[in-house]
C-alpha cells in the first residue's frame, strides 16, 4: 500500500507538471477528455448496432442519435423543475444567512450548534451566496460557449467511435514490430478497463442520484431534485463525492424543522452503504485494482490539480497506468 501510495503521489506530481505546461490548452483537453469518455460509454451500443447494419459509421450515427433523443427526453422532464429549485435555493440564501446570524437555536442530532459556529457558517454562506448569485447572473452569457463545447464533444466522440479501428492501428504502427502483438494485447486490456469503469460509474451515478431524489422527496426535504442531481454528479468523484453530497443535504435540512436533519443523515448513510456494499461490488467491483488509500490519494490530488474533473478521472487514469506498468512487466517476464 505504501508503494502504491508513493506511486500515486509521484504520478500525480508528474501530471501536475505536465498540466502546468499544457495550461494554455486546458479547456481543449477537457473537451477531448469528455469526447473520449462519451465514445467509451456508447461503444457497446455501437458494437451491437454494427453487427446488425454491418457498417461502423452507420452504427455510430444511429447510436449517437439514440443517445441524443434520450438526453433530450430527460431534459424535457427535469429542466423546468430543476431550474425552479435552483432559483429557489439562490433566493433563500439571504434567509439561511439571516437565520444563522440572528442567533436562532439550531441543533444537530439534539445538540445545539454554538452561536460562534453558526455566525461563521452564516458568513461563509453569505460570501458564497453572493458568488452563486453572480454566477447565476453570468450563466446566460456562457450558454453559447457551453453549447459549442457540447457540439464539439459530440462530434469528436463520433469521429473517435467511427474510426476506432483505424486509430488503434495507427497507434500500434508506431510500436517496434517485435512488440506490436504485446502492445495490442495491452491496449485491449486498458480499453476494456477504462470502458467498464466509465460505464459503471455512470450507472452508479444514475442509481445514487435517483435514490437520493426519492429519499429526500419522501422526507419532505426542499430542493430534493437539485440535491439528487448533485449526489449523482459527485458520485463520479470516488470516495470524496458521496460524503460531500450527503453533507450538503444535511446542511440544507438544518433549516427545516427537527428531526428532518436526522432522517436526512440516516438516508444519506443508508444510500452510501447500499452503494458501497451492494452496488459497487456488483456493478464496478475493484475495476481499477487500486488500494483504497491509493484511490483516495488519487482523488485528492486530482481535485487539487484540475478541480472536479481531475477528481473524476484521477482513479481510472492512475489505475490504467498501474495496469500498463504491470502488463509491460508481465510481457517482459513471459518466456519467448
Amino acid at each position: 500500500m505504501l508503494i502504491a501510495s508513493g506511486a500515486v503521489v509521484a504520478l500525480v506530481a508528474a501530471a501536475s507538471a505536465v498540466l502546468g505546461v499544457l495550461a494554455p490548452v486546458r479547456h481543449a483537453l477537457v473537451v477531448v477528455l469528455f469526447g473520449v469518455v462519451l465514445a467509451f460509454v456508447l461503444d457497446p451500443l455501437v458494437g451491437r448496432l454494427e453487427r446488425l447494419v454491418r457498417r461502423r459509421a452507420l452504427a455510430t450515427v444511429m447510436a449517437f442519435l439514440a443517445f441524443l433523443i434520450g438526453v433530450v427526453a430527460v431534459l424535457t422532464l427535469i429542466a423546468r423543475p430543476l431550474a425552479d429549485e435552483a432559483g429557489d435555493i439562490i433566493r433563500r440564501v439571504p434567509e439561511y444567512t439571516d437565520a444563522l446570524r440572528r442567533g436562532e437555536p439550531l441543533s444537530l442530532v439534539g445538540l445545539e450548534i454554538p452561536s460562534e459556529v453558526r455566525q461563521e457558517f452564516g458568513q461563509l454562506i453569505s460570501e458564497r451566496g453572493g458568488e452563486l448569485a453572480a454566477g447565476a447572473a453570468g450563466a446566460a452569457l456562457r450558454v453559447s460557449s457551453a453549447v459549442v463545447d457540447i457540439v464539439l464533444v459530440l462530434v469528436l466522440a463520433i469521429y473517435l467511435s467511427a474510426g476506432a479501428r483505424k486509430i488503434r492501428a495507427f497507434l500500434i504502427a508506431w510500436v517496434p514490430e517485435r512488440h506490436r502483438e504485446s502492445a495490442a494485447r495491452i491496449e485491449d486490456e486498458l480499453a476494456v478497463l477504462f470502458g467498464r469503469y466509465v460505464r459503471a460509474q455512470l450507472l452508479l451515478a444514475v442509481i445514487v442520484g435517483g435514490a437520493s431524489v426519492a429519499a429526500y422527496s419522501s422526507l419532505g426535504l426542499r430542493h430534493a431534485l437539485v440535491l439528487g442531481l448533485l449526489a449523482g454528479v459527485l458520485e463520479l468523484v470516488p470516495i470524496v463525492g458521496p460524503i460531500v453530497a450527503g453533507t450538503v443535504a444535511a446542511g440544507l435540512a438544518l433549516f427545516q424543522p427537527w428531526p428532518l436533519v436526522a432522517w436526512v443523515v440516516v438516508a444519506a448513510i443508508a444510500i452510501q452503504q447500499l452503494e458501497n456494499n451492494v452496488l459497487v461490488p456488483r456493478i464496478s467491483g475493484a475495476a481499477v485494482g487500486l488500494p483504497p488509500v491509493a484511490a483516495l490519494l488519487a482523488v485528492l490530488f486530482g481535485i487539487e490539480i484540475a478541480g472536479i474533473v481531475g477528481g473524476m478521472v484521477a482513479v481510472p487514469l492512475v489505475g490504467a497506468v498501474a495496469r500498463l506498468v504491470s502488463a509491460i512487466r508481465r510481457e517482459r517476464s513471459a518466456p519467448a
